[in-house]
């Protein structure tokens, strides 16, 4: 819906070739510059965007080139507040042991990982990843090059740590960890946490694939068949950690992409895909062409304003956020008497039976509509949750000689939510970088009203049409667009204060930001280790507690939750709401379970 209009696709398009960071050819101009310890600084360029910072003249060839952060990348750090940190983290779990590792084992050990990385690349392709923020003026990322080159210091970024102890709980536990303490962008912008141990031990892959997984080995074995990765009795776990300044995290999973032994290949799928789509425009007449611009203008206008229309609306009509209720009743410390986050994850269904539930559901009905959905039903089974407990609350105050609560904040707070706002972010790619980019913030959101708590005698289907209504309504326009030129306007021009105010109060007191990531249609190797699951985690903004990860991955969609713990006490009975409302939606569908 973001690439239907020629004028944003042009605006894009010259936003992206701003984002691709470092292009160090150009940048490189004094070739006879080698290093010492000290640093004068080059005048910028004639585009404002790149500083030079270069050793004085010694024995050897580096440098440390100065570039102006984006726009987007800068908004992530002056919209975060210490319990809303911009750390966006996820994991992929890898099954197989090499007998060369040095690891017991046999699994992925940090010099393995930087040798892989090196390998593949990735300081090249994305010179973004060994960047930090300038201490002196934190508008510009830094990049230590050798030779014209990025400065690949893995190590600094890779450290190896115990396996998990407890299935799922010590994951859990890290993750929560990660995102909650604040990472040094001054030194690095991402890490990664490199463990191995037995399969399944630490929860990241579930017990199915385990199973699964084990009888294929056994299979494998009676036929004769060597096991390329050799035999899966052990796990790797990658945890990442990125500042959102580094990228979004979409971006992040697809130039992970280039890390996997499949690199080359996903690289001429996405060019392909391109010159697919190019060619379609060919053949089209000039008169054709013309008034293809035509519409597209208008409907860029139009939308705009029917855009900031509907965006005023919620924001006159939804005076507090249905959660906030639960922090004025419980107590005012509720926050402090409940802190961290609820973390989840789980496989919810192969991708084809998520397609099946949505043709069988409605004409038009997405992947994306079925489980956004699903998670307005569990916020809509949480917060119900929370008022009976305060309706108890309340009688037991009567019981004990106290006043029922009358006032007409109470009465409204204690009423049923009939509908939420929700937050969608939209990557402007599609969720892929072009061929030639590297990882950046290329992300904008939108808002919409979809039913909360609804009559208990509708059905699945009745919440799916409504929500896909309402989604459907919003995603007409380029009000995506538009939020990411509000965010990079913020960045550049107000002050961080403001830039917090009105990133809180830009999600119109939305209860759950629902994100959306597509990812391999097969399975990925990394250093010949197959990637059996993944999973990231939104980090959330501030004023929405409840943050969920819809992807999908070698034909299985799964799930992630992010939640404040005074929101969502429990994150595994969330989640059981979710996949209880997917179950109802497949038997009203009648598409069989896989």
């Amino acid at each position: 819906h973001i690439g239907t209009t020629m004028a944003s696709a042009a605006f894009l398009s010259a936003a992206a070739r701003r984002a691709v960071p470092f292009a160090l050819p150009a940048t490189m101009g004094c070739a006879s510059v080698v290093a010492s310890g000290a640093l004068c600084e080059e005048p910028p360029s004639q585009s404002g965007n790149v500083k030079r910072m270069h050793p004085v003249p010694s024995a050897g060839r580096e440098a440390t080139i100065r570039k102006r952060m984006t726009s987007i990348g800068r908004f992530s750090m002056k919209s975060e507040t210490p319990s809303n940190l911009s750390n966006t983290t996820f994991f992929l779990a890898l099954a197989g042991s090499k007998p060369e590792s040095d690891a017991p084992d046999g699994g992925m050990t940090v010099p393995e990982f930087e040798s892989t990385w090196l390998r593949q690349s990735m300081h090249t392709l994305h010179p973004r990843f060994h960047s930090r923020v300038s201490r002196e003026d934190d508008r510009y990322f830094e990049l230590k090059t050798v030779d014209g080159d990025p400065k690949a210091e893995v190590h600094k970024h890779a450290t190896e740590t115990m396996h998990t102890v407890g299935y799922r709980g010590d994951l859990r536990g890290r993750i929560e960890r990660l995102m909650t303490e604040k990472l040094d962008v001054t030194k690095k912008l991402w890490e990664v946490h490199i463990s191995s141990g037995k399969l399944g031990s630490s929860g990241a892959i579930s017990r199915l694939k385990v199973d699964n997984l084990r009888r294929e080995d056994a299979a494998a074995a009676a036929s004769g068949d060597s096991i390329a990765a050799g035999p899966t009795d052990t796990e790797t776990i990658l945890l990442f950690r990125a500042h959102h300044a580094l990228a979004d995290g979409v971006s992040l999973i697809a130039a992970l992409a280039d890390l996997s032994d499949e690199a080359e290949e996903f690289r001429s799928m996405v060019k392909e895909a391109m010159k697919r789509r190019r060619a379609k425009g060919k053949d089209a007449t000039f008169l054709r062409k013309l008034a293809a611009y035509l519409r597209r203008i208008v409907w860029f206008y139009l939308g705009s304003i029917r855009a900031l229309m509907y965006q005023g609306y919620l924001l006159l009509t939804t005076p507090r956020n249905p959660f906030e209720t639960v922090l004025r009743v419980a107590a005012e410390d509720a926050a402090e008497a409940y802190p961290g986050r609820s973390i989840s994850w789980c496989d919810a269904a192969p991708l084809e039976e998520v397609k099946a539930v949505a043709r069988a559901s409605g004409k038009g009905i997405t992947l994306n509509d079925v489980f956004v959905s699903c998670v307005t039903y569990a916020v809509a089974k949480q917060l119900g949750e929370h008022r009976g407990r305060m309706e108890l609350l309340d009688e037991a105050s009567v019981e004990k000689g106290g006043q029922s609560t009358s006032s007409s904040w109470w009465s409204s707070a204690t009423k049923p939510a009939g509908k939420i706002n929700v937050v969608l972010p939209v990557h402007l790619y599609g969720g892929a970088n072009p061929p030639g980019s590297s990882v950046g913030n290329n992300i904008g959101a939108l808002t919409a009203r979809c039913p909360g708590e609804i009559d208990a005698s509708s059905t699945a289907t009745d919440r799916l049409g409504r929500v896909h209504s309402s989604l459907e309504s919003v995603k007409g326009t380029p009000v995506a667009l538009l939020s990411w030129v509000m965010a990079k306007f913020c960045s550049d021009y107000l002050p961080e204060g403001v830039t917090k105010s009105v990133f809180r109060n830009a999600n119109a007191n939305a209860a759950v930001v629902v994100s959306n990531s597509r990812g391999s249609a097969k399975k990925m190797h990394i250093n010949g280790r197959r990637v059996e699951s993944a999973a990231g985690f939104l980090p959330l903004p501030p004023g929405i507690p409840v943050g969920v990860v819809v992807q999908s991955y070698a034909g299985v969609v799964s799930l992630s939750l992010t939640a404040e713990r005074w929101a969502v006490p429990d994150g595994d009975r969330f989640m059981s709401w979710i996949l209880e409302e997917y179950q109802r939606l497949c038997a009203e569908a009648q598409v069989t379970n896989a």
